[in-house]
């Protein structure tokens, strides 16, 4: 193995060591369960309304979690990005690429991240108008507000095609963040 090793040229050698690097990270994180935005185990609990609808409620991270994550300087392809990871919680889509929790200690963090910077965002009037409504606990609009996002991003692939269940619900948070048990 050693001969075959140095029989490579430079730029094969490092195409494998960058390879074994991205295995070894997505190992750990695929072992650790341990995803960006998410350092803590979070409690699902379905709620039922005073109208006897039902929802989905995931706990917050602390405050200075939440703000840590999504700072007052954020840039507005990271409020977009944001906005959209945490949509797919909601979103029936044929491809959902990243996901955030939604809560809503980081639904009100970017609420006040867009309003500070509303004169710097192009775009500031759709994310205070969706994350406005999402603060209310209103989501029925998610999936056009997931589109809204997704069509600004330049989106081809993944349009979402209608809203789970809060079973369906519940099982994407499931798969996707770590739960506490």
């Amino acid at each position: 193995m050693k001969n075959y090793f140095k029989q490579l040229s430079w730029a094969q050698r490092v195409m494998i060591m960058i390879a074994v690097m991205v295995l070894g990270i997505f190992s750990y994180y695929q072992t650790t369960g341990s995803l960006p935005f998410q350092k803590k185990p979070v409690t699902v609990m379905v709620q039922t309304s005073k109208d006897g609808q039902s929802a989905i409620k995931i706990d917050d991270p602390a405050s200075k979690e939440i703000e840590k994550d999504f700072p007052m300087n954020m840039t507005e392809d990271e409020v977009m990005d944001a906005i959209h990871k945490m949509s797919h919680q909601k979103v029936e889509a044929s491809k959902k690429w990243g996901a955030i929790p939604l809560t809503p200690g980081r639904v009100n963090q970017l609420l006040k991240v867009v309003q500070k910077n509303a004169n710097h965002y192009a775009n500031s009037s759709v994310y205070i108008d969706i994350l406005e409504r999402w603060s209310k606990g209103d989501f029925s609009a998610v999936d056009k507000d997931h589109n809204r996002i997704w069509n600004l991003q330049g989106g081809t692939i993944g349009k979402a095609v209608g809203i789970l269940s809060v079973e369906e619900e519940k099982a994407y948070i499931e798969e996707n963040f770590k739960v506490k048990r």
